[in-house]
């Protein structure tokens, strides 16, 4: 008998507790049990500019962070994990909705340093091409900058994060959990607000 099908008469939050554990069948089943609530989430959100599986795959993430930040003693997982959906689908459309432009924001999101605007796009003049080659130099100063508060794993989890690879691809690749990928993105950030040169910043504002 498989350890997934020994894990099927145990509670969701049972599941929780062993795939936090680090048991990966444990998240595996909690992912296929909460999937028809995802899909729902999802439908209930539709928007004609987002791929329906894109956006799936973007509430599958919101699920997969309930998994790793429940607190048994703060709430019952079913509505942790629809509130976690729901927030991380909310992103992901307004995300796509400013065109996939990744901006920072007034937290100084670091989102934007991983990809630019298509400069094949109709209507793409010269002075756009331009402003967007010196945006993405002044992304590349500021990456370097980072680079130097972050250790070599932390390097190359922000690496593979700006290259577009999920959380779940860089942790399967690095072998590192699903909270360290998180935490690494979020210690980016908080590196950014603090530590970067306003200055810089400045000017990548106004490049944008």
């Amino acid at each position: 008998m498989s350890i997934k099908h020994r894990l099927r008469s145990k509670r969701n939050e049972e599941l929780v507790g062993l795939a936090q554990a680090g048991l990966k069948e444990a998240l595996d089943l909690l992912v296929e049990r909460y999937y028809p609530m995802v899909y729902k989430i999802c439908s209930k959100y539709y928007a004609p500019w987002a791929e329906f599986e894109d956006m799936v795959q973007s509430a599958l993430v919101g699920l997969i962070k309930a998994v790793y930040y429940y607190q048994p003693d703060k709430s019952g997982f079913t509505s942790f994990a629809w509130r976690s959906v729901e927030s991380e689908l909310k992103s992901f459309l307004t995300f796509l909705n400013r065109k996939k432009n990744r901006l920072l924001t007034d937290a100084v999101s670091v989102d934007l340093l991983a990809s630019s605007e298509d400069s094949e796009e109709t209507g793409y003049s010269f002075e756009d091409r331009a402003r967007s080659t010196a945006r993405d130099a002044l992304a590349e100063v500021i990456i370097e900058q980072v680079k130097e508060f972050l250790n070599e794993l932390e390097i190359n989890i922000l690496q593979m994060w700006l290259d577009g690879f999920s959380y779940e691809e860089i942790q399967s690749a690095l072998n590192v959990n699903f909270k360290k990928v998180d935490n690494t993105v979020q210690k980016v950030k908080r590196i950014v607000r603090e530590k970067i040169d306003p200055l810089l910043l400045g000017s990548f504002f106004r490049e944008g």
